[in-house]
């Protein structure tokens, strides 16, 4: 039986995640497409289902058949001319998967390479705790005390300081210090748009973001983002034409999932766009400092003139994942965020702050992350061996341009619910992909986190998982 409501929605379904595949440049031109029973298979669905997809996306020039032989990319897949892209948002549905997910991955019995946190190992504790000492020993500061929003001046002095390596020049009273990036986000989306907007996302995209406009009752438009550079501003500046657009919400800097950079000039244009269009941005830039130093790109906040994109980051994913510190610049919505955090008293720990003030004051920031970076830079080496030597032929695997979240792409007739159960059973919880994707579309790509040095333990995690994935391959 099939899982999906209605054979209109079954077909759509096949032929929207098809677009997606070759539109993604994961699929180039002229490749051939999986049989059809095997998508049958992926999608749980009929033959009849899926050939109604694929005769629709060879109408619309995207594929071409070849008689007793299959189905194959178009040499220039594209829409047909004088026609749209489907430019239909979607209603995110991916809080309850995302709630199992984390539940699961908190288990202390398995080792967890879904979430995207960094192992104690890779903290600078002895450093946090020289700084916590010292602000003991101070006479006259009240580290118990409430430190109001906007939060601490020193803190915010100092992280306009940092902004300048973004290339964002701000005063510390255009920053608001936040309980962590993901509110942050919350609130900047829920300061930009009424409920119902659209909101272009990259896709696929970081639960949170989803989870975000899920609970904010927003619905998402999947913009078609490449493997290595990002969104298509193209793609993008079609949607803003047709006026399909309320807000821009990105991670264009070592993306979560895939790990790339959005290159400078794609960040440009779409600036340009978005202020052309009068459209705010939201761009969560929570992994900069993972960035090597010669990679570094702009922040998207640095070319914004209006005051119209709000800059979001923190100091989780890099220095201190339980002490919820993060911030925001706002611009000219400045005012409407910090009415919120004032009416749902969303201030910050004042040890927190007072902790990371001190943490960059002595210089620990820059030793840390350069540290940090070097350590983390080892294991990119090494899952790309890992996937040649252990996972099934066919994996495909970008590196990252920095960090510890890593995306491969399996075989296409990967049973991912399978690999997903015998890498449990085994010790090792993994996260299915569907959380990534605003309309919750199975596809077997594949997120690892490894926040952590190069362990026996993440060596034998790695192996487990690829002898699982071999394990969960369809027969043809």
């Amino acid at each position: 039986m099939d899982r999906f409501e209605s054979t209109d929605k079954r077909w759509r379904i096949v032929k929207d995640w098809v677009i997606r595949q070759i539109d993604s440049g994961e699929w180039p031109g002229e490749s051939k497409l999986p049989s059809i029973r095997a998508l049958a298979r992926l999608f749980e669905t009929s033959l009849t289902t899926v050939q109604r997809a694929l005769a629709e996306l060879e109408a619309n020039a995207y594929v071409l058949s070849v008689p007793r032989v299959g189905y194959f990319v178009a040499a220039s897949a594209r829409a047909p001319r004088n026609a749209h892209p489907d430019f239909s948002s979607v209603t995110v549905n991916v809080n309850h998967a995302v709630v199992a997910m984390l539940a699961q991955a908190a288990s202390p019995t398995i080792t967890s390479l879904s979430s995207a946190v960094l192992h104690s190992e890779l903290t600078p504790e002895v450093q946090l705790n020289k700084c916590l000492a010292a602000l003991a020993g101070k006479t006259g500061l009240s580290l118990a005390g409430l430190v109001a929003p906007p939060g601490l001046a020193g803190l915010r002095r100092k992280i306009a300081g940092l902004m300048l390596t973004r290339g964002v020049v701000c005063s510390p009273d255009d920053i608001l210090i936040t309980s962590g990036d993901t509110i942050a986000l919350e609130l900047a989306l829920e300061a930009v748009a009424p409920k119902g907007a659209t909101v272009a996302i990259e896709t696929p995209t970081y639960y949170g973001i989803l989870q975000t406009i899920e609970r904010l009752g927003m619905r998402a438009l999947p913009i078609r983002t490449h493997a290595a550079s990002g969104m298509d501003v193209e793609h993008l500046a079609q949607a803003l034409k047709l006026h399909k657009v309320d807000v821009i919400f990105l991670n264009p800097t070592l993306q979560n999932p895939r790990g790339f950079i959005m290159p400078d000039d794609a960040r440009a244009r779409l600036a340009q766009l978005a202020r052309e269009a009068d459209v705010p941005i939201i761009e969560d830039d929570i992994f900069f400092d993972l960035v090597p130093e010669q990679a570094r790109p702009r922040a998207l906040k640095s070319y914004d003139m209006q005051g119209q994109t709000i800059y979001c980051s923190s100091f989780s994913k890099t220095v201190a994942p339980g002490y919820r510190v993060g911030w925001c610049i706002a611009g000219k919505y400045r005012d409407a965020m910090l009415a919120q955090m004032f009416s749902r008293n969303l201030a910050v720990s004042s040890l927190a702050q007072h902790v990371l003030d001190t943490f960059i004051e002595r210089g620990y920031l820059d030793t840390h992350c350069a540290r940090l970076r070097t350590q983390l830079t080892t294991l990119i080496g090494f899952v790309a061996a890992q996937v040649q030597a252990a996972f099934p032929a066919g994996t495909r695997y970008t590196p990252p341009s920095g960090g510890f979240i890593h995306w491969l792409e399996l075989p296409e007739h990967t049973d991912m619910t399978r690999l997903a159960a015998l890498a449990h059973a085994r010790g090792c919880h993994i996260a299915g992909s569907a959380i990534f994707f605003a309309d919750g579309q199975c596809a077997t790509g594949l997120r690892l986190c490894l926040g952590r040095t190069l362990t026996p333990q993440v060596a034998h995690s790695l192996q487990v998982l690829g002898e699982c994935a071999r394990l969960a391959q369809r027969s043809e």
